[in-house]
């Protein structure tokens, strides 16, 4: 069993991007004091999506796009969780996610995620997967200022498996961003000389993009949930 599987949640396991849109909204206007109309990222829920595929994580999403500081990043990052929790916005599975999770479960796997580690325990209960997971690591384990691409996120995760055996460890997710955790925990495994290897696999099937624009490519994309149990158990 030298195999463990972690996950993204945003557009990995679900689709999040309403209920994200509406409490970055939220968010926004209460830290900065103004409307959030006024953005054109916060518009309209399309904008909103092609401001996060520019941005290399939630930190530069709110500078580049919002011209926040970095003191108002830090209490949007303090906000998050509460604000996550009270809003009640649809969430809705990925086609093929929940088999996909269901039949990879023999093996060790765990979500890692920039959103809040409780929100997303409460959509995997409500959903009955929980028990599929043998950890959630949230943005709140690792430092504000050390968020995706950063590896240390990565790097919780592979301390959570210690004890097993696992070597390959496929890193599914839907954005850039994803791939390049991988490839920055890979150079930090290998400057320490441990024997474990990140597997980036790139979920395009809730953006219906490519990674034609990346910086780096990931080892493995798929069009399709269902994909990933064959890439895994081939692998």
């Amino acid at each position: 069993m030298n195999k463990a599987i972690i996950w993204d949640y945003d557009g990995t396991l679900v689709d999040t991007s309403l209920k994200n849109f509406n409490v970055t909204r939220r968010i926004f206007e209460r830290v900065v004091g103004e409307k959030a109309f006024e953005y054109t990222a916060l518009q309209t829920l399309d904008n909103y999506r092609l401001a996060n595929k520019r941005a290399k994580n939630w930190r530069e999403l709110y500078k580049n796009e919002f011209g926040m500081n970095e003191d108002q990043i830090d209490e949007v990052g303090r906000l998050w969780t509460t604000c996550q929790l009270s809003d009640d916005s649809e969430i809705m599975f990925f086609d093929g996610v929940e088999e996909a999770v269901h039949s990879l479960s023999k093996y060790p796997n765990l979500v890692f995620s920039q959103n809040s580690r409780s929100n997303i325990v409460r959509v995997l209960e409500r959903r009955d997967l929980l028990h599929c997971f043998r950890d959630i690591v949230g943005y709140e384990e690792i430092s504000l200022r050390r968020q995706k691409p950063e590896p240390d996120g990565l790097l919780v995760c592979l301390d959570k498996l210690e004890g097993t055996s696992c070597r390959w460890i496929f890193f599914i997710g839907d954005h850039e961003t994803d791939t390049l955790c991988g490839h920055n925990a890979n150079k930090r495994l290998k400057s320490e000389d441990r024997y474990i290897r990140i597997v980036n696999i790139a979920a395009l099937y809730g953006t219906g993009s490519d990674t034609s624009g990346w910086s780096i490519e990931p080892d493995h994309v798929v069009k399709s949930a269902r994909e990933i149990h064959a890439y895994i158990e081939g692998y």
